[in-house]
C-alpha cells in the first residue's frame, strides 16, 4: 500500500472511530444535561450543591489525571507497541501486569482520599462556610470510592483503545448518568441529608462502568485476572510515561480545580453555576474534540511506531482542519445562546433568574476557549503518540500559571471572611493585590479560556521543532474562513433569539425550547453554507463520523471522498 493511501485509510479510520466514539458520547452527554436538570431541580445551586460538587470533583480529578491520563499518554502507545511487534502472549502478560500495578496505585489512593477527606475539602474549597465545609468533607468521604471502580475502567479503556475498540468505554458513562438520575430521585425522602443520594449514585455508577468493560475484554481475549509483576518493562516504562502526565496532560482539569477552589470564595451558588457551565461548555468539546483526539492517538501512534512522520503530519493537519469546522461554530453557539440554553435546560424548581444570569456569563467565558482547548488536546495527542510526555508539561505549567494570575485579575476582589485558614487569608491577599476586574465566575472562566490559548500557541511551536514541518497554511486557511462563518452565523443566531424575553414567568417552556431549536437549526444551515466553499472536503470527511444507515441517505456530493 503507498505512503498516500495508507494516510487516507488512516484519516478514514480515524473518522470513522470518532464517529462512534461522539455518537456515544453524545448520548451520554444528553443523559447528561438530563442529570443536571434533575440535580438542578431537586438541589439548585446552593450550599449542598456546592459541597456535592467539590466532593466529586476530587476523585473525579484524580481519575482524569491518573485514569485517562495514563489511557491517552502512556497506556496506548505501550499497548501498541506490544500488540504490534511483539508475539499475542507477551502482550496479554503485560496487560495482566499493568492491571496488578493499577489496581495497586489505585486501592492506595482510594484509602488515602477517605483519611484525608478533611484536608483535601479545606485545599479544594477554603472559602466555604464551616457548615458546608463539614458537609463536603462527609461526602468526599463517600464519593473516593468511585476512583477506584473509575480507574479500573480507565485501564480497561486503554487496552481496548489500542485494541481500536471504542463503543464500550464511550457508552460507560451513561451508566453514571443514569445512577446519578434515579438515586437524586428516588432517595432524598429516605435521607436525613438528601444530598447524600448524590454521592451514593456516584459510587453505583462506577460499578456499573467498571462491569460494562468486562465482556469486550472477554472477547478480545484479553485476560481479567490481574498479576503482581511490579518491575515489567512495560510497567516501568508507563510509569516513566505517566509521572510527567500527571500535570502536563491534565493540565486542563488542574484549572478547573483552581477555578473551583477560588470559587468558593464568591457568592454561594458560584461553584454550581461553574459545575453546570462547564458541562454545557464540555458537551460539543467531548462529542467531537474529545472523540477525535481520542480516536487519532491509536493511528498516531502507529504511523509513529512506523516511523512515518509525513503521514503523522498530513493526519494532525487533516484533524486540525476538522476542529476548526466543528469547534468554532459551537463557541459562537455557546456565546451567543448562554442565556437561551441555561434558561431552557435549568430554569425550573430551585434554579432561579439569578442562577441563570450567573450560569451564562460562566458559559460565555469558556466558550472564548472552546478551539483552543480541543486544539489543546489534538496536540498532546500527537506527542504521546510520539511518546513524549514532557513537552505538554512544559507547556501545561505555563498554562497553570497564566490561569491562576488571570483568574485573581478577573474575578473580582475576595476576603476569607469567616475562614481562618491560611490558606484562605492568603488568596484574599493575593486577590487583594492583583485584582483589577470585577467579572465574578465568568472572570475564571474567561481566564481557564485565556490559559487554554497560551497552552495550545506553546504546544503548536514545540511540535513543529520536533516535527520540522507543520501543516500552517492549510491551517491556517481553514481557521480564518470557519471565524468568519462562524461571526456571521452568531450575528443572525442573536436576532433570533432576541425574540424572546427568556425569564419572563410568562413565557412556555414550549415557546423558549421551539425559538432555542430554531436558533441553532437556522445558524447550522447558515454556517454550514458559508463554508461550503471554502472547507468542502472537511465537510465531507465529517460525514464518514455519521452512522452507516445515515451515511447512506445523504446525496453523493456529500459523501466522504464524494
Amino acid at each position: 500500500m503507498s505512503a498516500e493511501r495508507a494516510g487516507v485509510s488512516e484519516e478514514r479510520a480515524m473518522v470513522r472511530a470518532a464517529g462512534q466514539i461522539g455518537f456515544y458520547t453524545l448520548l451520554s452527554r444528553v443523559t447528561g444535561l438530563v442529570r443536571d436538570m434533575v440535580i438542578g431541580s431537586v438541589f439548585g445551586a446552593g450550599p449542598s450543591a456546592d459541597a456535592f460538587f467539590v466532593a466529586f470533583r476530587i476523585p473525579n480529578l484524580l481519575r482524569r489525571v491518573v485514569g485517562e491520563g495514563a489511557t491517552a499518554a502512556a497506556l496506548v502507545p505501550v499497548v501498541t507497541e506490544y500488540l504490534t511487534s511483539r508475539s499475542r502472549a507477551e502482550a496479554m502478560a503485560m496487560v495482566r501486569a499493568l492491571f496488578g500495578a493499577g489496581i495497586a496505585v489505585l486501592l492506595v489512593l482510594t484509602v488515602a482520599g477517605v483519611v484525608w477527606a478533611a484536608p483535601l475539602a479545606r485545599l479544594f474549597a477554603p472559602g466555604f462556610a464551616p457548615a458546608t465545609l463539614a458537609l463536603t468533607v462527609a461526602l468526599t468521604r463517600v464519593t473516593f470510592f468511585y476512583l477506584l471502580c473509575i480507574g479500573l475502567v480507565a485501564l480497561a479503556m486503554g487496552v481496548l483503545h489500542a485494541l481500536r475498540h471504542f463503543a464500550a468505554p464511550a457508552f460507560a458513562p451513561i451508566l453514571l448518568n443514569f445512577a446519578l438520575i434515579l438515586c437524586a430521585l428516588l432517595l432524598p425522602a429516605h435521607l436525613t441529608e438528601p444530598v447524600f443520594s448524590l454521592a451514593y449514585g456516584v459510587v453505583i455508577g462506577g460499578v456499573c462502568q467498571f462491569l460494562w468493560q468486562l465482556p469486550p475484554l472477554a472477547r478480545f481475549g484479553v485476560p481479567l485476572v490481574p498479576q503482581w509483576r511490579p518491575r515489567h518493562p512495560a510497567v516501568r516504562r508507563v510509569v516513566f510515561l505517566l509521572l510527567p502526565v500527571l500535570f502536563g496532560a491534565a493540565v486542563y482539569q488542574f484549572t478547573l480545580v483552581v477555578n473551583t477552589l477560588l470559587a468558593s470564595f464568591l457568592a454561594e451558588g458560584s461553584v454550581s453555576a461553574l459545575w453546570y457551565a462547564s458541562h454545557l461548555f464540555e458537551f460539543p468539546l467531548a462529542i467531537f474534540a474529545t472523540a477525535l483526539s481520542t480516536a487519532a492517538l491509536p493511528s498516531l501512534a502507529t504511523q509513529a511506531q512506523q516511523q512515518d512522520l509525513e503521514g503523522l503530519r498530513t493526519s494532525l493537519g487533516f484533524a486540525l482542519r476538522l476542529v476548526n469546522l466543528v469547534t468554532l461554530p459551537a463557541a459562537a453557539g455557546l456565546a451567543v445562546l448562554s442565556v437561551p440554553i441555561t434558561t431552557v435546560l435549568f430554569f425550573h424548581g430551585a434554579f432561579n433568574a439569578a442562577h441563570v444570569f450567573t450560569t451564562a456569563a460562566a458559559l460565555q467565558g469558556f466558550a472564548a476557549g472552546l478551539w483552543s482547548v480541543a486544539a489543546a488536546r489534538l496536540l498532546s495527542s500527537c506527542f504521546y503518540a510520539l511518546a513524549d510526555t514532557r513537552t505538554p508539561v512544559y507547556a501545561g505549567t505555563i498554562a497553570f500559571v497564566v490561569n491562576f494570575c488571570f483568574s485573581l485579575l478577573l474575578m473580582g476582589e475576595i476576603t476569607a471572611g469567616t475562614n481562618p485558614h491560611g490558606l484562605a487569608r492568603l488568596f484574599a491577599g493575593l486577590s487583594h493585590s492583583l485584582a483589577v476586574y470585577d467579572l465574578g465566575v465568568a472572570g475564571l472562566s474567561l481566564a481557564a479560556s485565556l490559559a487554554a490559548t497560551v497552552n495550545v500557541m506553546l504546544l503548536s511551536g514545540l511540535l513543529y521543532r520536533r516535527l520540522g514541518q507543520f501543516p500552517w497554511s492549510g491551517c491556517g486557511f481553514s481557521l480564518l474562513w470557519s471565524l468568519g462563518a462562524s461571526g456571521t452565523m452568531a450575528v443572525v443566531v442573536h436576532w433570533i433569539a432576541r425574540q424572546v424575553d427568556w425569564l419572563n414567568p410568562q413565557t412556555s417552556f414550549v415557546l423558549r425550547l421551539g425559538v432555542l431549536v430554531l436558533a441553532v437549526t437556522a445558524g447550522a444551515v447558515l454556517f454550514l453554507l458559508l463554508v461550503w466553499r471554502g472547507e468542502r472536503e472537511e465537510l465531507r470527511a465529517l460525514t464518514g463520523m455519521l452512522p452507516e444507515p445515515l451515511l447512506r441517505l445523504l446525496p453523493q456530493f456529500f459523501q466522504p471522498g464524494g
